[in-house]
């Protein structure tokens, strides 16, 4: 049994799938998984299955990493030996005849989980693979599940024909890779440092790393700076909420308070308030909050801390100062 991972894949029904997104109307072939030392084993096994040397494989994982966009890169493999794309359906739908499957092509089930809950669908599926392995008609299976248990292997006839793959959730580097990748097929530049904040403190899967790049999309394409570092993780705070470890507000108020003595001509009541708002895009009611004081006050002491900006131009160096020690502290903790 080999421990694998895939990047792109979001099973979710009610939203589009990881490679859906990243990839829009582009082919999902092998080339576009990002091989990884985790994954190597598994995208050969898939690619060994798409050209008939292993006519049976089965791979488990958690959603979001990748199973789906390795049953496409197969399918799109296929098609080119058959002449016509064999099509990915989920087991219920294979079962309760509502998928148009071509007995000559192999078969490609996602969501064959679904099937294994309830034990009449669950003896439908044995009796139904242990026709095709008797019959020696390939077929390729992706379960929705944290890990390879008994249950999986129960119902897989002759489950020693079987190449089984267990495909892990990504490691922290593995998923910097993932939100740069990410990026780079959202035609956005971003800083690593970025993609390891997401990567390492961003819960949830594929489909919360794409909704968290997509919010940046929507703001701009370059993300590289210090200054634009603080600001994507100002709109990305909303990401983070489930994270008790991450504050922003409270990392932009250490910072100064590491720095405010460099600079004793400079309000930290205003200068504060400033860079959460105009830099960081906090909201005032938050900001509010952390300050203790009024919305109308971080509104109007951010505006006074910008009118001194346009007309002591010795401001902006603290100013840069304050933003690249923030910065500086966003990737050391």
């Amino acid at each position: 049994m080999t421990s694998s991972l895939f990047l792109q894949d979001v099973a979710c029904a009610a939203r589009p799938r990881l490679s859906e997104v990243l990839f829009g109307g582009m082919e999902r072939r092998f080339g576009t998984l990002a091989e990884l030392p985790s994954n190597v084993e598994a995208i050969d096994a898939a690619l060994q299955f798409a050209t008939g040397s292993s006519p049976f494989v089965a791979v488990v994982g958690p959603s979001g990493w990748g199973k789906t966009h390795l049953l496409e890169c197969v399918s799109y493999r296929l098609s080119q030996e058959y002449g016509y794309r064999p099509p990915i359906i989920s087991a219920v739908d294979w079962l309760n005849g509502q998928a148009t499957v071509d007995p000559k092509l192999p078969l490609l089930v996602d969501d064959a989980q679904d099937a294994v809950l309830r034990t009449r669908s669950k003896v439908q599926l044995k009796l139904a693979l242990e026709r095709r392995v008797r019959t020696g008609r390939p077929a390729m299976l992706a379960f929705t599940s944290d890990k390879l248990t008994r249950q999986h292997l129960s119902f897989l006839p002759n489950v020693r024909e079987w190449a089984l793959h267990e495909i892990a959730t990504p490691k922290a580097d593995e998923r910097v890779f993932v939100v740069e990748q990410m990026a780079k097929f959202e035609g956005l530049q971003i800083s690593r440092y970025i993609a390891r904040v997401l990567a390492s403190r961003m819960r949830g899967n594929g489909n919360t790393l794409h909704g968290a790049i997509n919010r940046l999309r929507t703001y701009g394409r370059s993300w590289i700076t210090p200054s634009e570092v603080l600001e994507a993780c100002g709109i990305l705070d909303p990401f983070f909420a489930d994270n008790p470890d991450w504050d922003l507000k409270e990392k932009i108020q250490q910072a100064w308070n590491r720095i405010a003595s460099t600079f004793p001509n400079v309000e930290g009541a205003k200068i504060v308030p400033y860079v959460m708002s105009f830099e960081a895009r906090l909201s005032e009611a938050d900001i509010a909050r952390h300050c203790q004081i009024e919305p109308s006050q971080v509104h109007d002491r951010s505006l006074a801390f910008k009118k001194q900006l346009n007309s002591k131009p010795e401001l902006q160096s603290c100013l840069n100062h304050f933003v690249e020690t923030i910065a500086e502290s966003l990737q050391s903790n």
